[in-house]
Parts: structure tokens; C-alpha cells; sequence
């Protein structure tokens, strides 16, 4: 998990596009699946974990660099994540059945429960994060 002290990156933004790029490969299993039985279809995949981890990441731009992940950030400036979108690619090197199409019923399937959990706990999340929020503003009185 980002820390917010530590990181110049707003935690909200980080939950909001990894909320986004998991909605996004929803929608890319389920066109797997949909396509499952085309000729000649080549499956697509979402990457966006280690593109998300890159961006999130600083790197040093001082000889005072940190040597401790709990020190403060030295950069004063903030990241921006607003053009920041996953990668979505065709799988186009392997060949699954005679008839051209590469899509793997079970493996999708497990794609699409591992994408549903992954979704539902970051979205938890959020919610935990806006309501640890709304009782620091309102100072636990509500």
C-alpha cells in the first residue's frame, strides 16, 4: 500500500486509476469471452500493475537521495497521474485450437474471479479511505 506521507502521489488518484484499469480489464475478459467461439479471434490483455508501480515510483534526482523508505521525499513536486492509462495488447503468438482463436474458457474464467476479488477489495478499500477521511474532518463527531 502507498504511503501517504512518503509518497508525493495522492492516494485517492493511485485508488481511482487502479480502479479504472481494473474496469478496464473487466471489460477485455469478458470480450475474450464473448468472442470465445470466432474464428481466427486473438485474446487481449490489460497491463497496468507494474506500468501504475513505475509511475508511483520515484526516483532519485539529488545525490540526497533516500536510503530508507520511511524518510520524507525530497522532490517537491507532485506527480501527476492524469494521462496515465493501462496497456491493453493482442496476444497474437500462440494458437490455441485449429481454428485460429487462442482464448482458454477456463483460464479467462479464472482471469475474470481473480479480476472480480481484486476489484471488490480495492473498492473496499476506497471506501474504508473516504471513511477514515469524513471521521478525521469531522473530527469523529459524526
Amino acid at each position: 500500500m502507498i504511503n501517504p506521507i512518503s509518497s508525493s502521489v495522492d492516494p485517492m488518484t493511485i485508488l481511482q486509476k487502479s480502479l479504472d484499469s481494473l474496469a478496464i480489464q473487466h471489460e477485455v475478459i469478458a470480450n475474450n469471452l464473448a468472442n470465445i467461439d470466432t474464428p481466427n479471434f486473438k485474446r487481449s490483455v490489460v497491463s497496468f500493475q507494474d506500468k501504475l508501480s513505475m509511475a508511483i515510483s520515484e526516483t532519485p534526482e539529488s545525490p540526497l537521495w533516500r536510503t530508507n523508505p520511511m524518510h520524507m521525499p525530497l522532490s517537491t513536486k507532485a506527480l501527476s497521474l492524469d494521462n496515465f492509462q493501462p496497456d491493453v495488447r493482442t496476444v497474437s503468438d500462440t494458437i490455441g485450437r485449429n481454428d485460429g482463436n487462442n482464448v482458454d474458457m477456463e483460464m479467462e474464467s479464472g482471469l475474470m474471479a481473480e479480476n472480480n476479488l481484486l476489484y471488490n477489495s480495492l473498492a473496499d478499500v476506497t471506501g474504508r479511505y473516504i471513511a477514515n477521511l469524513r471521521h478525521a474532518i469531522t473530527e469523529g463527531k459524526a
